[in-house]
């Protein structure tokens, strides 16, 4: 099993539309990555300013390849609707789950 960070750096210039993300952003994603493996869609919120993240999301896939292969599918997508809540560029990290 692996798990996808998809994580928000707090900036100075940070601007983030969290009612946009959780109504819209979250069920697009499980809506397109769901129809490709994803397992579990969890989303993080930093407790405050000092946070290194404003918020992540942590996406389960049973592979790499099998993200791999979804992010390939409608990545782009999902990457196009990042404009509407944010304007600050996600950082994604793929992680091994090594105790569930």
């Amino acid at each position: 099993m692996i798990d996808v960070m998809v994580a928000y750096p707090n900036q100075n210039d940070l601007t983030f539309d969290d009612q946009y993300y959780l109504d819209k952003h979250v069920p697009l994603v499980e809506e397109k990555l769901g129809e490709h493996g994803l397992r579990y869609a969890r989303i993080h919120r930093g407790t405050d300013a000092a946070s290194p993240y404003h918020l992540s999301a942590h996406l389960g896939f049973d592979s790499a390849e099998a993200f791999e292969s979804a992010f390939d599918a409608v990545g782009q997508t999902l990457m196009n609707d990042v404009p509407h809540f944010t304007n600050v560029e996600p950082v994604l990290q793929v992680s091994e789950v090594v105790i569930p």
